[in-house]
């Protein structure tokens, strides 16, 4: 083992260990700066959580591109509106219950300027 890899090392296996005193951000349930919470049934923050979906959407699109398509069923433009919807509903869905944190950091951002 030579010092790079004791350096990787110690730097991979050591605690993570978040500032004391300040509140986390993370996910759902994520807390603004000033302690309070994110008001999740506002409309700011289904606006947040509309732009997330789209965000989402957009991934999954350039997710799908990148795979090729099998050629058994060719389905045309009814295929491609059907994948189109599809992939709407997944963003919605993902954007729920993921949690990936977009929305509200979003959120978080919009709700200075308010």
């Amino acid at each position: 083992m030579n010092v790079t890899d004791l350096g990787d090392f110690y730097i991979r296996n050591k605690p993570i260990v978040p500032p004391s005193g300040k509140a986390q951000v993370q996910g759902t349930g994520a807390r603004v700066a000033d302690g309070s919470k994110i008001d999740k049934n506002s409309p700011l923050y289904a606006q947040c959580r509309d732009f997330e979906s789209i965000f989402v959407k957009m991934m999954v699109k350039e997710m799908r591109s990148s795979i090729d398509k099998s050629g058994l069923v060719s389905g045309g433009w009814a295929e491609d509106i059907f994948q189109d919807m599809l992939d709407d509903n997944y963003s919605q869905t993902i954007a729920k219950s993921a949690g990936l944190g977009v929305a509200d950091q979003l959120y978080k951002q919009l709700s200075k300027l308010a």
